[in-house]
């Protein structure tokens, strides 16, 4: 039997089954660029969204949910920055006459010279992620820093920009990575795949082990895009924020 493209009812068939495996296989390399998709926790999950962690692969519950738009910063005259094995504080990031200039973490050393409030130039309740110094900040309604924290992450995960709060999980698990990991706030997406990226505690294998010491915190060392903080600092804002709560997240370290 020959389909309408002249094609055997064989080769169409085979056909088929190539493109179906090479599609697993592309998928596979996109997940492992982050991580596979994390499970909520049954009942756990608030703001009805489905989940996922780290930049994987995974199928995201309809939801009334959009990519949140990355929006620039502005842009600052270029100065004179400390150096960290080739890296800078970014350039277009505004760094307020007569304050010291931040040294950006690495893998291996924290950020030093952290300036005591966000340098995002935004007012109002906000949570602020500095890539480039592996820093959130905790921002009231009064502009006033209620908290500051060291974290994991990586740089060039999540792209900076703005986003909203749009989904809260007490306790999630990664089974790929045979891991669990607690008070999970998601804010923004996967660069290329429709993940999730948000806060969450240090994740712990199966055998209860930490994934790395909060000694680690302060540093670019995660290979998936979530933000990950000690047990207390992670539920101190699953507690605070609030679905639609804004997140700003500053841009990586420039090359010297």
């Amino acid at each position: 039997m020959r389909t309408g493209l002249g094609m055997s009812t064989r080769a169409w068939v085979l056909t088929l089954l190539t493109l179906a495996a090479l599609g697993g296989v592309l998928r596979g390399v996109d997940a492992a660029a982050g991580s596979p998709p994390e499970t909520a926790t049954a009942g756990s999950l608030i703001g009805g969204v489905g989940a996922g962690v780290d930049d994987g692969a995974v199928v995201v519950t309809p939801g009334v949910v959009t990519k949140p738009a990355a929006r620039a910063a502005a842009v600052a005259p270029a100065t004179d920055r400390p150096a960290v094995e080739g890296y800078v504080y970014p350039r277009e990031v505004t760094v307020p006459s007569g304050l010291q200039l931040p040294v950006p973490a690495t893998k291996v050393t924290e950020a030093t010279q952290i300036p005591t409030a966000p340098l995002d130039g935004r007012h109002g309740r906000r949570l602020v992620y500095d890539k480039a110094l592996m820093t959130v900040w905790a921002i009231g309604a009064d502009d006033r820093v209620l908290k500051r924290f060291p974290v994991v992450g990586r740089w060039d995960r999540p792209a900076k920009g703005v986003y909203k709060i749009y989904s809260k999980s007490t306790s999630s698990s990664n089974p790929y990575s045979k891991v669990t990991f607690n008070h999970m706030v998601r804010f923004a997406w996967g660069i290329r795949t429709t993940a999730s990226i948000g806060f969450h505690a240090i994740p712990r294998y199966y055998d209860g082990r930490a994934m790395h010491p909060e000694s680690a915190l302060g540093t670019a060392i995660a290979l998936g895009g979530c933000v990950r903080l000690a047990e207390r600092d992670a539920a101190w804002i699953y507690d605070w924020s609030r679905i639609g709560d804004t997140v700003v997240v500053l841009p990586s370290p420039d090359t010297a």
